[in-house]
């Protein structure tokens, strides 16, 4: 009797532990929730007088501290460690950016913001060089929007509102000039998208459906 209730609870213990085994996008959400509440509670960070330096150390600490912690609910993780912190910090920002906006851009001037999180946007190299942009076209369809959100998945697209606050995703498949502007700094800024409507394939409706593909952005 006693071997057989060993055996059930060794059962209930392992499954226990796999239930709880996260997927790494999982954990870095997680991350970036814990990041988000550690800099709200922390007023001193919105003081002006605080360097760049210092609000990065201390965002550092706060991903840190909350990583050590949710490494542990996934295997992934736990098994392949902190190689690049620079890189985890970065994923984990982007998430930010979405979860705690506010809080996340007011911690830093635009300036601060956009030297932390953008890309070295003067580094890029092709092998070939891609086709130029096309050039802007007023006769285009073009909307004012504001910037809500950029998501940088297999297809990269954008969630923008109109001044009925409704929403719109524009995809992006093509270089377009303005694509510089897509920045997180920039996020809840006010722009003009001139677009094209192009047919895909769309799984969950099992039809073509027409989606808004950027073809110019300016800020205003």
């Amino acid at each position: 009797m006693m071997k057989n209730t060993l055996v059930i609870v060794a059962f209930l213990l392992i499954n226990t532990l796999f239930s709880q085994d996260k997927t790494r996008d999982e954990v870095l959400q997680l991350i970036a929730d814990d990041t988000c509440i550690c800099i709200q509670n922390d007023k001193t960070l919105y003081d002006s007088t605080k360097t760049m330096n210092q609000k990065q150390m201390a965002l550092g600490l706060c991903l840190l501290k909350s990583y050590n912690i949710r490494k542990l609910e996934s295997e992934e993780l736990k098994k392949k460690g902190l190689n690049d912190f620079e890189a985890l910090g970065e994923e984990v920002g982007f998430l930010m950016a979405n979860t705690c906006a506010d809080s996340f851009i007011n911690l830093f001037s635009d300036e601060q913001l956009g030297a932390m999180l953008d890309d070295d946007d003067d580094g890029e190299n092709y092998e070939t060089a891609p086709p130029p942009p096309a050039p802007k076209n007023e006769n285009d369809l073009n909307i004012e929007v504001k910037l809500a959100s950029i998501h940088n998945e297999v297809i990269s697209s954008i969630i923008v509102t109109d001044s009925y606050n409704k929403e719109h995703v524009f995809i992006i498949s093509e270089q377009f000039e303005g694509y510089k502007l897509l920045k997180r700094s920039n996020i809840k800024k006010d722009f003009r998208i001139f677009y094209k409507e192009v047919e895909y394939f769309d799984l969950s409706e099992r039809r073509y459906v027409k989606k808004k593909v950027i073809k110019y952005l300016e800020k205003i």
